[in-house]
């Protein structure tokens, strides 16, 4: 992962980038207002057709930036960015997300506190694509701060870590490995690398919400079938189908992913399949609404449609009413 001298204390911070003209400033600019000054930013640039490349040689000698044909894996991207970097510690940005100034600092220090730690990550703020605006969480369930010292059974439950909040010891990936090329897409290689790394090493948590978080429909987290089938196979590698249920909280885990991903199936139409999940989740751990959701996939498509928009009109409708008498 590098082959030439690094100073120690250097944070080196990666950032793929692929057209990204729209936010690409902003992202960079938040990592050279940072307080902890010993950093350098290494960016990928991987084939973009904007005016990305031109923003970047503005920057001069302030960024290192490298330029490859477009390859599309994030992973393989971040990769590049780990080998091509110096520093004793390694963060992530994405080019649409950003930093307030202290991010760094905190991490830093709480890297240091000791040395069995691994991982450092924040707090988030979730914005929308304007930047300007606070969106609410993108998922309110998460719970990011229980994400800390040895944490890997917590992880197993749900990734609630966002990839731009995150400060990895260099010595963490030379143990565990890099970004997974295996797993297919821009899914869920952070959430398998994390896992690894929480195998071996405590993790810290920064509770200041010093990463900023921008959503838009570009994203591939969006892709649900994908992410969460990808997601699955992550699981069934970490720990065999079997020890997942002879645990309720395994048996939990996996029964409400096949419910999501019968779901997903089911917003793309595909009633087979969205059959076979719900039937999967059934067989780990039944519930009333797991049953009654799989009896209904067994109308008729056509039904079930009418059935979802009728009851969506009315929790609209409930909705409306509230707001009114509010």
């Amino acid at each position: 992962m590098g082959d030439t001298k690094r100073r120690i204390g250097q944070v080196s911070v990666v950032i793929p980038v692929y057209n990204g003209e729209r936010y690409l400033q902003r992202a960079i600019d938040s990592v050279l207002a940072q307080t902890y000054a010993d950093v350098e930013i290494v960016v990928i640039d991987d084939g973009s057709t904007d005016s990305s490349p031109t923003m970047l040689r503005e920057y001069g000698d302030r960024l290192r930036v490298y330029h490859q044909p477009n390859c599309g894996n994030v992973g393989l991207v971040r990769n590049t960015g780990i080998e091509r970097s110096h520093g004793e510690f390694i963060a992530f940005l994405d080019q649409d997300d950003w930093w307030l100034p202290e991010k760094l600092s905190l991490q830093v220090q709480a890297m240091r506190s000791s040395d069995s730690i691994g991982l450092v990550h924040t707090a988030v703020t979730d914005f929308d694509d304007d930047g300007c605006s606070e969106s609410g969480l993108l998922n309110p369930d998460a719970h990011p701060e229980r994400i800390q010292g040895r944490c890997f059974e917590e992880l197993l439950q749900g990734n609630p870590m966002y990839n731009s909040s995150v400060l990895v010891r260099r010595s963490a990936l030379q143990k565990v490995g890099v970004c997974d090329l295996q797993i297919p897409g821009n899914t869920v290689q952070d959430y398998d690398l994390w896992l690894r790394i929480a195998k071996a090493f405590d993790f810290g948590f920064v509770s200041e919400p010093v990463t900023c978080y921008r959503m838009h429909s570009g994203q591939g987290m969006w892709n649900r079938q994908k992410m969460l089938l990808a997601e699955l196979d992550v699981l069934l590698r970490m720990q065999d189908v079997d020890i997942w249920k002879s645990r309720s909280t395994g048996r939990y885990r996996l029964a409400k992913l096949y419910d999501e991903i019968a779901t997903a199936y089911f917003e793309a139409a595909d009633v087979a399949s969205a059959r076979k999940y719900f039937l999967k989740a059934l067989s780990v751990g039944r519930s009333p609404r797991q049953l009654f959701r799989w009896g209904a996939s067994l109308l008729p498509f056509p039904v079930i449609r009418a059935m979802r928009s009728a009851v969506l009109k009315l929790k609209k409708g409930d909705s409306t009413a509230r707001q009114r008498l509010a």
